[in-house]
């Protein structure tokens, strides 16, 4: 499926604005999400045309009273409480499901509750779609003091942007449900969460199924739709995500979780080579490294993060050693952690 579009036909706008619905699964979230939905009163839209839906995940700490207070000053949110599970779903997709069925909305967005959105968001995200495109990808980085959070930073802008040029060259990668909008026309077309198979990865379950109904996709790489979220604190918690993402990531074609792993082996298979013939693997390695900062530069730049220089400098020896560690992880026989609920990897 092209990103480019041949139909570059927008939607009308402003009186005839299509009506969105802000959806947010929050489960044990009193810490972060007053910033949330401080955040999303923030957003630029006409009025009348947006809702927001937080469906509260079985909480035992104070969401819901949070959330109940941001509605009684903000007639447009709303706190739906999710008791049981619908079509077996689990999990968040669960939640985001009946939040879906419970909104009317023209296009679905999604973010998460440890998530805030810029006030451009919505009209960012929405100048991305037209009428061949069911799905639109903004940009998210985490935000937070210490070298460890800026690390990760670095890594998530590197991913995404990465993302970003393959999908102008037509490769669909993935989504991210914390920054993600779909459109009504694609939900329904791929039967909703409810249609789709069990994943601890629901964002990257839905993009690959409304990618395969035929619809075109947008990652976007604006600043407009830059949003920013909460970093892991520890390195137990670090792998755990990851374990996640790899295991969504396990369903891309397989000549891409070749390159996955093979960017994740870098250190020990450099090592290898190295061994065999020193030439070749200082020659990879440097162009390896020249490719690496061509993609920061421009994803700093684009982003306007050029502060974070100093600390994409340390991002090769980071990427050389949590890559190795999170294979190991991923496959140790531990079970997939998630908001205190445990899934199967494998």
């Amino acid at each position: 499926m092209l990103a480019t579009d041949p139909d570059p036909v927008p939607y009308p706008a402003a009186s005839a604005r299509p009506k969105l619905a802000i959806l947010i699964a929050a489960r044990d979230e009193e810490a972060v999400i007053p910033a949330c939905l401080q955040a999303i009163s923030q957003l630029q839209y006409p009025a009348g045309t947006v809702t927001v839906l937080v469906g509260n995940d079985q909480s035992s700490d104070q969401t819901a009273a949070l959330v109940q207070a941001f509605a009684a000053r903000q007639s447009t949110l709303e706190l739906i409480n999710i008791e049981a599970s619908v079509a077996g779903l689990r999990g968040k997709a669960n939640v985001l499901a009946q939040l879906a069925r419970h909104s009317t909305a023209d296009r679905l967005f999604f973010t998460d509750a440890d998530t805030q959105v810029p006030p451009g968001w919505l009209e960012g995200m929405s100048l991305a779609f037209t009428r061949s495109v069911g799905i639109v990808t903004g940009v998210t980085l985490p935000d937070g003091p210490r070298l460890f959070h800026k690390l990760q930073t670095i890594d998530w802008l590197y991913n995404l942007t990465l993302t970003h040029w393959l999908s102008y060259a037509g490769l669909p990668v993935t989504a991210m449900g914390n920054n993600m909008a779909v459109s009504r026309e694609a939900y329904e077309a791929v039967g909703g969460y409810e249609g789709l198979p069990f994943s601890v990865a629901e964002d990257f379950a839905l993009f690959q199924a409304i990618v395969k109904k035929g619809f075109n996709f947008r990652n976007l790489l604006d600043e407009r739709v830059l949003a920013t979220t909460k970093p892991v604190d520890t390195f137990r918690d670090f792998l755990h995500q990851r374990k996640r993402w790899m295991r969504g990531a396990s369903a891309l074609p397989g000549w891409m979780v070749a390159l996955l792993y093979a960017q994740y082996l870098t250190l020990p298979l450099l090592g290898l080579l190295f061994w065999l013939s020193p030439g070749v693997a200082v020659g990879l390695y440097i162009t390896r490294l020249f490719v690496q900062t061509a993609v920061l530069s421009f994803g700093l730049s684009r982003l306007r993060r050029t502060h974070l220089w100093p600390y994409a400098l340390l991002f090769d020896v980071y990427q050389l050693l949590i890559g190795p560690l999170s294979v190991v992880f991923y496959w140790l026989p531990t079970r997939i952690n998630w908001k205190n609920r445990f899934y199967d990897a494998y």
